[in-house]
């Protein structure tokens, strides 16, 4: 069986494992992989986010942190391959607008869009093949709210189309869409200044994916969203005006009845010079007995002007194949109108 074709049939069987008679004794919960961020800084950090300094991707994580962007306004665009040692059209696509509407507040809007490339589906080598591509679409908008120097909150509401574009043995009449919401909080201390290096703590709570069950045949049987808690910490140990080093740690759990809500843990780490050369590294662990979730990752940015570029490269420590392993993640984004420098 070729490669894309075997991937095609675990896609179907996870969807509708979800929905079929043994949902009760063992369910899981739909589209997965909306749990992924489009995110090429935090893919070099271990997957962290939650907790760390704002960027442009910052409402995926924690809608709270937009009212610490680093310019009036940014705009980025990512790229990551998916399983690229067996297919070559599969991908995460994401891109997100974040806004300073004033000093106390900050809109975003993105989006997401993964898919598994076209696939040719045949019952037998003579018959004419069936082309179907499944892939998956999020439209997001949240907003961000400073209450004090410390302290901000946020919100965010998100649509998600599932199309799964499935064969007739097994029919999905329309695509399954939902409707879900994120709220988040997050603390930013206030700048400790001593004779050495100063430093500030930094810490995140968000709740994501909060919605509307899913379900891909009309009147048929229904599977939850991936609602995730994250919560984490970080400190930033900024050495003098040229270089600084932020350590974040951070943990997440899904918080629906769902088989596949094990623990995982990041701890990342970047470190800034000039604000204009970022290098990165983390570790993410997950307490499953069997995941692809356990890896080592790095990362680079490089600015010039309001461009920024970031890469990432994953190592999987798993004995199951991680799908982004052994490629090169890439992430652009500008800067627009006043750069902020959050001391």
């Amino acid at each position: 069986m070729h490669p894309r074709a075997l991937l095609f049939l675990l896609f179907i069987g996870l969807q509708f494992s979800a929905t079929g008679q043994e949902v009760e004794s063992d369910p899981q919960s739909a589209i997965p992989w909306i749990r992924i961020p489009a995110d090429i800084r935090a893919s070099g950090m271990g997957d962290v986010g939650v907790a760390t300094e704002a960027d442009v991707n910052a409402a995926r994580w924690n809608p709270a942190k937009l009212v610490w962007l680093g310019h009036t306004s940014e705009l980025g665009v990512s790229y990551l391959p998916y399983l690229r040692t067996l297919i070559n059209d599969a991908f995460l696509l994401g891109g997100n607008y974040a806004k300073r509407i004033n000093d106390e507040s900050a809109l975003a809007v993105g989006f997401t869009y993964f898919t598994v490339g076209e696939v040719e589906l045949r019952e037998t080598i003579d018959q004419e093949a069936l082309l179907v591509q499944p892939n998956t679409f999020t439209l997001d908008v949240a907003y961000g709210l400073q209450l004090n120097d410390e302290w901000s909150v946020g919100a965010g509401l998100r649509f998600i189309s599932d199309n799964q574009q499935t064969p007739d043995d097994l029919t999905s009449d329309r695509a399954g869409n939902a409707l879900a919401a994120d709220v988040g909080v997050f603390y930013r201390s206030k700048l400790q200044v001593t004779e050495g290096n100063d430093s500030r703590w930094r810490a995140g709570v968000a709740l994501s994916n909060v919605g509307t069950p899913i379900a891909y045949v009309s009147d048929g049987p229904e599977s939850p969203l991936p609602t995730t808690l994250r919560f984490g910490v970080g400190r930033d140990i900024i050495y003098d005006y040229d270089s600084s080093l932020s350590l974040t740690l951070e943990a997440n759990t899904m918080v629906v009845a769902v088989s596949d809500n094990s623990l995982g843990l990041g701890l990342g780490a970047e470190y800034v010079f000039r604000s204009d050369l970022f290098l990165r590294s983390g570790y993410y662990l997950d307490t499953a007995d069997n995941t692809d979730r356990n890896y080592l990752t790095l990362g680079a940015g490089v600015r010039r002007g309001n461009l920024l570029v970031d890469v990432s490269y994953l190592f999987s420590t798993s004995r199951v194949v991680n799908p982004f392993e052994n490629t090169l993640r890439v992430g652009i984004s500008l800067g627009f109108g006043q750069r902020f420098y959050h001391y």
